[in-house]
């Protein structure tokens, strides 16, 4: 080959552009939009991890603050678990005060002083809404110190106190959540429990959590006559301090390593401080403050998601959530007329209501089972792509969102599958919150119509 041919050969026919130069430029402008692109990710990827962490079910590395009531829950671990003497314990307070979740903590901070012990100590938490009935709970301790399923129902009883008793080098120490749940019309079953606690040679320790401030007055009369009420320990809602320390706590742990001086991630300091003085005036209910906050990550989200598609160079900062972003999900979750509210919905809040409108068509109640069920049914029929369903976690975190903002509560019951679903929103308003939303406006007639309910 000739040395003009090879030159030749080393031009781009259609440019002109020798070709080593222009692949040097294809990889730079590849590796310039590889590099925005992760730094896309990466300010995408900051938002799912603080939805991530104030989600209700996530459980941090340590609580804030209750600091007289982790003391007076780690002194009666002293005075009883670990000295080896029966007792109880009676935890009160409004949802969302952080009771159980406080216990939790204490008793995994004790576990290496219990390991040092020179008796057993058998441990069993119930959460008394699983029970179908209060006699139940004698059921699940027979089970739980027998380890077996095989229980003889009849003399339950009997069996749950002799296997209490049975070991003199044992202490079992029982947790009853939600026990408000076990009242019945004679109170038998808390007689029962608190009673036995109370025996001098007991080896039992019981620990009763409930939202009821009142129960030993209104409930247990007679256990005051037998000398036999339980230490109290009420937990007082969260006041603006401590809420606002918590929602800092969960952001700083986003954070590799921080120390005094790191700068606050994602949240302006002032709409922290917005979030936690409204709710504090409200109920003072942690988990609404979570629910704020994680709509707030999402509106901050979304305007970021928008500044990246309008900018190509994509080299922007992270959106961080304002006192505006607050405000907006307070005038939500606090206030304005059904229909407006409805309207700020998110599109997966808005088909979860169109899901359940459909639902209300055939079905004059709604269980949280069946609406799952439903909900799956529904994307798994369907072969639009234009409206998408969500995974079971996420749906959970729409409805909790949902009740945050009184569109619809969810029911007590003993199993969660059971949970009835009260949609607040009449059937004219969810049309009227779809009429100018055509794509799932559309999508609601034809699920309509594949139910012959249009």
């Amino acid at each position: 080959m000739t040395n003009n041919k090879r030159k030749q050969a080393a031009i781009d026919e259609n440019d002109g552009v020798p070709l080593k130069r222009k692949a040097t430029e294809q990889q730079f402008n590849q590796s310039k939009t590889e590099t925005a692109k992760k730094d896309s990710q990466d300010k995408t990827n900051i938002y799912q991890s603080a939805k991530t962490v104030f989600r209700r079910a996530a459980v941090p590395s340590r609580l804030i603050g209750r600091g007289q009531e982790r003391e007076t829950i780690s002194q009666f671990w002293r005075d009883h678990v670990l000295s080896n003497k029966p007792g109880c314990l009676y935890i009160s307070g409004m949802p969302g005060t952080g009771k159980t979740a406080m216990l939790t903590e204490v008793m995994r901070a004790m576990e290496n002083e219990i390991d040092q012990l020179d008796f057993t100590v058998k441990t069993v938490m119930i959460n008394c809404m699983s029970m179908k009935e209060p006699k139940q709970i004698y059921v699940k301790l027979v089970e739980s110190w027998k380890s077996t399923n095989a229980v003889v129902q009849a003399d339950v009883i009997k069996q749950a106190h002799e296997l209490m008793n049975a070991k003199k080098d044992v202490l079992n120490v029982v947790v009853l959540d939600e026990i408000d749940s076990l009242k019945t019309k004679e109170q038998d079953v808390l007689y029962k429990v608190f009673e036995w606690a109370s025996l001098p040679n007991s080896r039992l320790v019981l620990i009763g959590i409930a939202n009821a401030l009142d129960l030993t007055d209104r409930i247990l009369p007679r256990l005051r006559a037998k000398n036999c009420e339980p230490q109290l320990l009420n937990f007082n809602p969260y006041t603006v301090s401590e809420i606002s320390c918590i929602i800092k706590d969960r952001l700083y742990s986003l954070v590799d390593n921080p120390t005094k001086d790191t700068p606050l991630p994602l949240f302006q300091p002032a709409a922290i401080e917005l979030c936690s003085r409204k709710v504090a005036a409200s109920m003072g209910d942690l988990r609404t403050a979570l629910d704020i906050c994680r709509q707030a990550v999402e509106l901050a989200e979304m305007e970021q998601k928008k500044l990246i598609l309008s900018d190509k160079n994509q080299n922007i900062p992270e959106s961080k959530v304002t006192i505006g972003h607050v405000m907006k999900v307070l005038n939500f979750v606090f206030g304005n007329p059904t229909v407006q509210k409805l309207k700020q919905l998110s599109l997966p809040q808005k088909v979860v209501l169109v899901v359940f409108s459909i639902m209300q068509k055939s079905n004059k109640q709604i269980t949280l089972g069946k609406f799952r069920e439903q909900y799956s049914s529904i994307f798994t029929d369907n072969r639009d792509n234009l409206i998408t369903g969500v995974s079971r976690t996420e749906l959970n975190d729409l409805l909790s969102m949902l009740e945050t903002a009184s569109i619809l509560s969810l029911g007590k019951n003993k199993e969660e599958r059971a949970r009835k679903i009260q949609l607040h929103a009449q059937e004219n308003e969810i049309i009227q919150m779809v009429e100018d939303m055509p794509i799932l406006k559309n999508w609601m007639i034809e699920r309509l119509k594949e139910r012959g309910l249009q």
